[in-house]
């Protein structure tokens, strides 16, 4: 693929990020700011909030990567949903005036511009700018670099990568696989900051909360573990990783779950979340309630325009889904979007005017990177240990048994992470072959930015790219 020029990928991503994403960032207003001007606290204290609201923005993929997981089922046109979740799957329409672009086109933007903020603020630290507690702003620089990399390379096919230092790989795009590999080691900069560190972050970082920087080294640890494990593209790759890593990080991992305080929308935007969940949006896919509910079907039953309740062994059945008799979505759209629940389990954030706390990792999360990765391992006995001390909704324990505790790491994943961190229900499905055939497993670099730098037209999914690496050939039907 011809090049891109950095300097170019870097004005268009500051050019949508100006103008889309309203912070009180000094340098917004600045045609052309400097590293010295842009590496500031004021910078470095909104890198989080950044990063957390481009995540889960409506223009960006979280509601089309759940939908295609399987997970949340919708066939709304939102945001390309129901294109993506239609059966037989088609390849992503990568055009810069396809109608649903913002779903890639405001994350990539975004998330180049949040690795520019951080690159100038690093390029201060490592250049004697003076700060009021440099192993925080360290660790804050570190963590946006280390975050950007990674969620591009989570979810785009290749990444262009540069910090503080310039352009990497002579301008040439990073595979995913190589450019997740330079996030960890951000990431890990970040991490050994706090270590050292003994600071504390307030809501002026993580809204609503005041973490000390041990707390935030436990976060910083599971993010590193969640990026790598969830980097492959398919279940070979996956079982390929470096799992001793991935242990080490979750050892370090959290031991509480990450909240983020709610401002009711002004400016802090869960934005995927809500819509996965309010009332006529969102419900929960039948393969979830399959999963959970005892002799009740996994896919929609021809014929069929309402079901009776389910039941299921597992006590978070009814606390975290609400039962309904009726259908909200078109039948002419295909009635395997047809569910009969939706997830109530964050309904106190809808009805406090969004002000309650969201999540945006739980310690559940890093005990099932901890129990795969001793599963990987072949330490069976300490992978269902782990999963054993959970709280798991009454359940049976689980045996020390490599395919119990398989299927026991899965079902956590799709139940209690479900709209938690964004795509982890889709980077789950993706890296055990299990999402439906012709889904795609990556998207390409969107259109908006190939046209700027005279790129050509790619993409993938349905049949268009390489088979079991760029769309699916598996399927959990």
């Amino acid at each position: 693929m011809k090049n891109i020029k950095l300097t170019l990928l870097a004005a268009f991503a500051l050019m949508f990020y100006s103008c889309d994403m309203e912070t009180d960032l000094e340098v917004l207003n600045e045609e052309e700011p400097t590293s010295e001007e842009l590496a500031n606290e004021s910078t470095a204290d909104q890198l989080f909030q950044s990063w957390y609201n481009t995540k889960n923005n409506y223009n960006g993929p979280g509601l089309v990567t759940n939908v295609m997981a399987d997970q949340i089922t919708m066939s709304w046109g939102n945001m390309g949903m129901w294109d993506m979740s239609s059966e037989p799957r088609i390849e992503w329409n990568n055009s810069s005036s396809y109608g649903s672009r913002q779903a890639t086109e405001t994350y990539f933007n975004a998330m180049n511009a949040i690795l520019s903020d951080a690159n100038a603020l690093a390029f201060g630290v490592e250049n004697g700018m003076e700060f009021s507690d440099l192993d925080k702003y360290e660790s804050l620089s570190r963590f946006g670099q280390g975050a950007a990399i990674g969620s591009l390379a989570l979810l785009f096919d290749r990444v262009y990568v540069f910090d503080e230092t310039g352009t990497l790989n002579d301008g040439e795009p990073y595979p995913f696989n190589e450019a997740i590999l330079i996030a960890l080691e951000k990431l890990d900069l970040a991490i050994a900051a706090a270590d050292r560190g003994d600071f504390s972050l307030s809501e002026g970082q993580v809204y609503g909360q005041s973490l000390s920087s041990e707390q935030w080294s436990q976060f910083l640890n599971t993010l590193a573990a969640r990026m790598y494990a969830n980097s492959a593209r398919n279940a070979s790759q996956r079982a390929a990783l470096d799992w001793d890593r991935i242990l080490a990080y979750a050892e370090k991992g959290l031991t509480y779950d990450f909240a983020v305080g709610q401002d009711g929308w002004s400016q802090w935007w869960p934005d995927y979340i809500g819509y996965s969940i309010y009332p006529g949006w969102g419900r929960v896919d039948m393969r979830i309630i399959g999963m959970m509910a005892d002799d009740y079907p996994n896919y929609w039953p021809a014929g069929e325009t309402s079901l009776p309740p389910a039941t299921s062994p597992d006590s978070r059945f009814e606390e975290y889904f609400q039962y309904l008799d009726y259908q909200d979505f078109p039948e002419d759209r295909g009635t395997y979007h047809w569910s009969t629940y939706r997830q109530k389990r964050w309904d106190n954030w809808l009805s406090s005017g969004f002000t309650t706390d969201l999540y945006e990792m739980l310690q559940a999360e890093n005990e099932t990177y901890k129990a795969e990765a001793h599963l990987r391992l072949g330490n069976l006995a300490e992978a269902a240990a782990v999963l054993n001390a959970m709280s798991r909704g009454g359940l049976p324990d689980v045996p020390a048994e490599a395919q119990a505790i398989e299927d026991a790491i899965h079902y956590e994943r799709m139940v209690e992470l479900m709209n938690t961190g964004m795509g982890l229900g889709f980077y789950e499905m993706r890296g055990k072959d299990l999402l439906e055939p012709g889904t795609l497993l990556h998207f390409p670099i969107p259109g908006a930015a190939l046209d700027a730098a005279g790129i050509p037209y790619y993409t993938f999914g349905g049949s268009t790219g390489t088979p079991g690496e760029d769309y699916s050939t598996g399927g959990w039907r």
